[in-house]
């Protein structure tokens, strides 16, 4: 095991997310010391017992000193509200980052927050979760080989980068660049219209229909046993580029709608064929 990269890594929010952040530093030995900070002293019994930190608490001020690193992993519309309680509180030179689905909204909380000397935001996104919520859904090796998204702006500092670089792949994970904005038309895309598709599926099947389900409705709609909350507040807050991501999902289903209403067998099949070969590269 090589050396910690960092004296202190506090995780803020032990989820499913920030409690396998924890616990995949812990394991690999990212830092010398790991300090979750949670909502409630029950959810930080939990994160403690489990051993995903060296320390806890429930007060974010406490928690963010003295830390190399901070990474906030509460809901997206919680997060601008917990930079800027953090900001003033963070170490000389230390990197706050977070893990939200959606760009714009941190990174423009981040950026009207005051000038202090070394410290710095970076975006990011694990591209990696679960159906299921909570600390006891976490999993130290969850980011082993999926990708990760950081989204520095051009104000960004290069050695606040490389440090959230190197926090995802010491996890595990291969790191891309994005801008936020990218990101949030992307994440839309294959992230964000998915779940609500998967919701809108089971929402439209007959009650009857439902017991019948085999593996190709329990696979496809998977994502629909996820926290409503937790995505409502994801919609919420990239409401735009998900607008435009159902726009082109609807002009699709309108096309194929026409195939069917007008029996054109052939082309449908070539569009499906199309579909399914894209799909394959994505193994």
């Amino acid at each position: 095991m090589s050396a910690p990269r960092w004296s202190r890594l506090t995780v803020v929010s032990p989820g499913l997310i920030g409690g396998s952040i924890a616990r995949g530093a812990r394991a690999r030995g990212l830092a010398r010391e790991v300090v979750v900070v949670a909502r409630h002293e029950a959810g930080l019994r939990a994160a403690l017992a489990a051993g995903a930190a060296d320390r806890g608490t429930t007060d974010l001020a406490a928690g963010v000193e003295g830390a190399n690193l901070v990474v906030l992993c509460a809901p997206v519309g919680a997060l601008p509200r917990l930079i800027r309680a953090a900001w003033p509180h963070l170490a000389p030179d230390a990197v706050l980052t977070d893990a939200g689905s959606v760009k714009r909204s941190v990174v423009e909380a981040a950026a009207a927050c005051p000038a202090r000397a070394g410290v710095s935001f970076v975006g990011g996104h694990p591209m990696a979760g679960s159906e299921r919520s909570g600390f006891e859904a976490s999993d130290p090796d969850l980011f082993e080989g999926r990708v990760a998204l950081v989204t520095p702006t051009a104000d960004t500092p290069e050695r606040a980068v490389a440090a959230v670089t190197a926090l995802w792949e010491g996890l595990g994970s291969t790191v891309r660049r994005l801008s936020p904005e990218v990101h949030d038309h992307l994440a839309a895309q294959i992230s964000h219209l998915p779940h609500l598709a998967a919701y809108a599926l089971v929402s439209a099947a007959d009650s009857d229909a439902l017991p019948l389900a085999g593996r190709g409705f329990t696979d496809t709609t998977r994502v629909a046993a996820s926290a409503e909350a937790l995505w409502s507040d994801i919609f919420r807050e990239n409401r735009g580029p998900l607008l435009d991501a159902l726009d082109r999902y609807e002009a699709v289903l309108g096309s194929w709608r026409d195939l069917v209403t007008r029996g054109d067998w052939t082309a449908l099949e070539a569009e499906l064929g199309r579909a399914r070969e894209v799909r394959e590269k994505l193994a």
